[in-house]
């Protein structure tokens, strides 16, 4: 589960910054977007994913105690 949550971060991070950095000349950052536009137009989405992981791990490691 740890694995799964660091890397949706490190994914959601790239993103985030494509996002921002998109049209400012930077070929890499409009590249990421264009692939993965939706992920580019709401980081949002991103966002919640990671928020729901980590209640989900936290949940998992209360009931293991």
């Amino acid at each position: 589960m740890r694995q799964l949550i660091l890397a949706i971060t490190g994914a959601g991070g790239i993103f985030l910054l494509a996002g921002a950095t998109r049209n400012r000349g930077w070929s890499l950052a409009d590249e990421v977007c264009r692939q993965g536009t939706v992920l580019c137009d709401n980081p949002g989405w991103v966002l919640v994913t990671i928020a729901a992981l980590l209640f989900v791990a936290t949940i998992q490691t209360i009931a293991k105690i």
